[in-house]
């Protein structure tokens, strides 16, 4: 899904928290938890600032956050470093 990027460390681990956190905003959406969501939402914000001062360019980190939605495994993501 996500080709012909090299990533490091720093950057694989703030998408793979993007990827939970997005995944996480759903589960407490399904449940009906607003502390939850709140918190989940929060989450996102902070990792997508994180992901900005890594470089991360915005089109892989919307193919993370589609996936989470669409209950694709971070692990199953083409993602290199």
């Amino acid at each position: 899904m996500i080709r012909n990027y090299e990533l490091n460390e720093a950057q694989i681990s703030a998408l793979r928290s993007l990827h939970f956190w997005r995944k996480n905003l759903y589960v407490a959406s399904i449940h009906q938890d607003l502390i939850e969501c709140t918190k989940s939402k929060k989450a996102i914000l902070h990792v997508f600032k994180s992901c900005d001062q890594l470089d991360i360019h915005f089109t892989i980190q919307n193919q993370v956050i589609y996936a989470a939605s669409q209950n694709t495994a971070f692990g199953d993501l083409n993602i290199g470093g």
